[in-house]
């Protein structure tokens, strides 16, 4: 673990308190080793009038993104039983990332083992959450936590897409909400190159441009697949949950957004002014 301390909470996955290790998100030899980022709270973003020109005032660090999620038992388990599927995932999705947006695409990755790769993506989910978390969806810990498990409950679905993950996105728990359509979504989201995930809860629908990977809940544990997959690969320019607006998008709709609060100022500062004057 090196220079990242133990802390004292509830193990995500076995639900005991106890000392938890640092657990990688992604693993450590998914090219998350040496990363560098910046911690950034999502209310600094809500500051700024545009986050592709303003750096957000937040905390450098190095060593690899993770979370202090797991005891050293669980994070063990994860290790050695879901890690190595999930690395050789990670490669193959590597393979084929383009310097593209939303660029479809079609490739077979070979002896692959699906089921333990949903479950290593389900506990990052786990683990980049609250504790909360576990006391109120157990059935996602239940499922990682027994290896020849493929009980997932339908009212959980995990999406995929292929990503250069422009910015790192690492989404906890939110409600998205769709104005423009009435909808809204129970969701999280992680992306980091080269793939990015969305976990959603009581969701029946299709996500655009997603992928529905639950469907890797049906292999057996060491059954390995020749898997062909058809995946779309998208930008995440703005750290919010699905969102995958081009860099010439977000700038538009930035520029738009400006433009409106300049004049809904300049509109507040005449009412203003025409009080005073009365």
């Amino acid at each position: 673990m090196g220079r990242h301390k133990m802390i004292r909470g509830i193990c995500r996955l076995c639900g005991e308190e106890t000392d938890l290790s640092f657990e990688h998100v992604p693993p450590r030899t998914t090219f998350n080793k040496n990363t560098r980022y910046t911690s950034i709270d999502f209310e600094e973003y809500i500051k700024i009038k545009n986050p592709l020109k303003e750096t957000p005032k937040g905390k450098k660090k190095q060593g690899g993104i993770g979370y202090n999620s797991f005891c050293k038992s669980c994070n063990s388990f994860l290790g050695s039983n879901y890690v190595p599927a999930y690395k050789r995932w990670v490669q193959g999705g590597f393979e084929i990332l383009k310097n593209a947006e939303f660029y479809s695409h079609k490739y077979v990755i070979k002896e692959i083992e699906p089921l333990k790769i949903l479950k290593h993506i389900i506990s990052m989910f786990l683990a980049i959450n609250g504790e909360w978390y576990l006391e109120s969806y157990p059935e996602l810990a239940d499922f990682v936590s027994k290896p020849e498990s493929k009980s997932l409950p339908d009212n959980y679905k995990i999406f995929s897409y292929i990503t250069r993950a422009e910015k790192l996105r690492y989404m906890g728990h939110v409600m998205h909400g769709n104005l423009a359509l009435g909808t809204s979504i129970n969701c999280s989201e992680i992306a980091f190159p080269p793939y990015g995930y969305v976990l959603t809860i009581d969701f029946g629908d299709k996500i655009q441009y997603l992928n529905d990977i639950t469907k890797f809940k049906e292999f057996d544990l060491t059954q390995k697949t020749d898997l062909k997959i058809n995946m779309f690969q998208l930008p995440t320019y703005i750290p919010f949950p699905l969102d995958y607006r081009t860099q010439k998008q977000v700038e538009k709709d930035i520029e738009k957004n400006v433009k409106i609060s300049e004049r809904m100022e300049r509109e507040l500062e005449s009412k203003n002014k025409n009080k005073t004057s009365s």
